[in-house]
């Protein structure tokens, strides 16, 4: 069976208290995933002001700053498998 990753972008100021359970239940995609039997997993991630970007240098040390930010206003704030 393929697997898919179903991505869910927020806005840097996203307030995850808003949404419900009914909300989320309103998501066609997601119930049809689940009477398949083909979701397997639900996890959001971290705020995206939590993350940081790692780049190895060439001489060996680790180089970590704030993102990864692109040029956009959203994030990926959470996934289905």
């Amino acid at each position: 069976m393929p697997q898919y990753l179903v991505a869910i972008y927020h806005p840097d100021d996203f307030d995850p208290s808003v949404e419900t359970e009914a909300t989320i239940e309103e998501s066609r995609a997601e119930r049809e995933m689940i009477a398949a039997g083909a979701r397997k997993f639900v996890g959001g991630l971290s705020p995206a002001r939590n993350a940081r970007s790692l780049r190895r240098q060439p001489d060996g040390k680790v180089h970590v700053t704030d993102g990864p930010y692109t040029e956009t206003k959203e994030h990926i704030g959470g996934f289905w498998c």
